[in-house]
Order: structure tokens, then sequence, then C-alpha cells
């Protein structure tokens, strides 16, 4: 198992991933922190990481139900799932396939209790494997709306990711109902920034740009490398809805880690859209541009 690369370097690393204060330093300084933190990981523990087989990361939408997917895979034995790393940033800088495989890790391992405050719900699954594993098969990232939109922006950054990582590379795309999903995201923007009014006209625009994103994405990415997955679909099966992800990602699913998994699940999927007033020219602002995405087919205010 990986816990020691040193007492100062392991510090260091652990400082960079959760402190708020350190995040906030300009980017290139945070790199070459990281590099430092890193040096060493290629001999030391490519064994730890010669197991793996596939690389998986989420593109779409903040407030879309990324952090429980991502929660709940990161709790199964053999997938280390980290939690918002922004991996696509450090390969564009160049680090290699193992001191990325580690700084994944350490994000699990350090940051792995944010899984408990992420928007507020508890995404801690008891008993099982979150922060730790028994071995890697896949190794991935959460950060959905940052990848999308840097992959997007920068198509040959794709060719790279699968050019340093060396393994198949899959997609998730979870899908929640856009009223709902933009209502969460403008709601929590509007916490973020502690402004009196919610700014709903701006968060359409911004809801829909990372749907043109994702359109750009998946169109040079192979079906096979692609799951869709509607969060009221999977908040209304959990264990075979999970148990489908995992044996698309290669993994087998006992049953302790699927009722423990859907033990934390909502009971059902929270139709935030009903707490703000919608004018009806803001609905047929929605649904107008609903249209241009397949993804989003079947979805209305109503349903």
């Amino acid at each position: 198992m990986i816990y020691n690369l040193n007492t100062e370097k392991l510090m260091l690393l652990e400082l960079l991933l959760k402190n708020k204060k350190l995040k906030k330093l300009p980017w290139l300084l945070q790199l070459s922190l990281a590099h430092g933190a890193t040096l060493g990981t290629s001999a030391q523990f490519a064994d730890e990481f010669a197991e793996v087989e596939t690389y998986c990361t989420f593109i779409g939408y903040s407030r879309s139900g990324h952090s429980l997917v991502a929660a709940l895979l990161d709790a199964h034995p053999h997938i280390v799932m980290a939690h918002e790393l922004r991996a696509v940033k450090y390969v564009n800088y160049g680090f290699g396939r193992n001191a990325l495989y580690y700084l994944l890790f350490q994000m699990t391992k350090v940051r792995g209790h944010s899984w408990m405050r992420g928007g507020g719900y508890t995404y801690n699954v008891p008993g099982q494997w979150q922060g730790s594993f028994e071995k890697i098969r896949v190794i991935g990232d959460k950060h959905g709306e940052f990848t999308v939109c840097t992959l997007a922006d920068n198509p040959k950054l794709l060719k790279k990711l699968r050019d340093v990582v060396k393994v198949p590379v899959r997609f998730i795309h979870v899908v929640r109902n856009p009223f709902d999903n933009i209502t969460t995201m403008a709601t929590m923007a509007q916490r973020k920034a502690k402004q009196n009014s919610l700014d709903i006209w701006g968060t359409i625009d911004r809801y829909f740009s990372v749907c043109e994103s994702v359109m750009k994405v998946t169109a040079m990415v192979d079906q096979v490398d692609l799951y869709d997955l509607r969060q009221e679909d999977f908040i209304q099966d959990p264990k075979g809805q999970l148990r489908n992800l995992c044996l698309w990602l290669g993994v087998e699913p006992s049953l302790d880690y699927l009722e423990a998994c859907s033990s934390i699940v909502f009971e059902s999927p929270q139709k935030s859209r009903y707490k703000i007033e919608w004018s009806e020219d803001l609905k047929q602002e929605v649904e107008s541009r609903m249209r241009s995405f397949p993804f989003l087919e079947g979805y209305s205010f109503e349903n």
C-alpha cells in the first residue's frame, strides 16, 4: 500500500491538497510545490499502479450528482476516485503517469472526508474503501465541469491524457433535470458570493455552455467509452445502476459493497426547481434550449 514518501514531502502534499489558503496561490507555484512533493514516485510506486486498467473521469455540470456517484465508486476496493484534483491541468503541465496517479490517490486519502461535506450531504459509505484500496484497477478524477470545459477548449489535451495514462480513458456523464440543476447551481453561486438575489439567467447561460462543451467532448470519444447516467434513474435503483456502472468500468461489485452504497442514497430526487419562482419566460427559455441536446430529451419542468 502507498502511505509514505517521506515525512516532509507528504506533509507538503497534504497541505497543498486540503489547505484553502495554499489553493489560492498562483497556479504555477502550486504546480511547482506538487512537482516537488511527487519527486521519486515513478520508481517507488510503479508496482502499486501496475494493475491500473482504466482511467475514468467525470464530465458535465456542477450540482448534477457527480459527487454522490464518485464517492460511491471511491468506496470500491479496486477504484480510486479523487475529489476535484483537476487532473487534466496537471497532465497539461507535463506530470507523468505515476506522479499523476500518486496525486489522485493522495487526494482521496487526504480529502476523503470531503465526501461527507459535498453539497451538505453525507457521502461517507460505512465499512468500505473510501480513501484506501485493496488494489487499483480503476483510477480517476471527479471534476465534471472543469474537465469537460478544459477538454472542449483544448481538444489536443485528450490525446495527451491518453498518452500519459497509457490505459483506456472512460467518461461518466451524469445528467439531472435541468430545472433542478440550474436552480441548485444558482442557489449555491448566490450563497458563495453572498448575494441577495439569484442570477437565474446567468446560470441558464452557464448550464447550456457546459452542455455545448459536453457535445464537443463526446464527439471525440467512442460511445463504448461514454456512460450517460441520469441522476433520477440512479436514485430510483442505486444498487442496479451502480452494479452496471462498476461492470462497465471492469470491476465486480460485491453485494456488501452495493448494500452499503445504496444505504446512503437519497430516497427520492431533490426537486430544487420548486424552491424558487420560475416565470413562464424562464421556463420557455430552458425548454427551448434543451431541444439542442439529445441527452436532455424527456425532461421538462413538470416531470
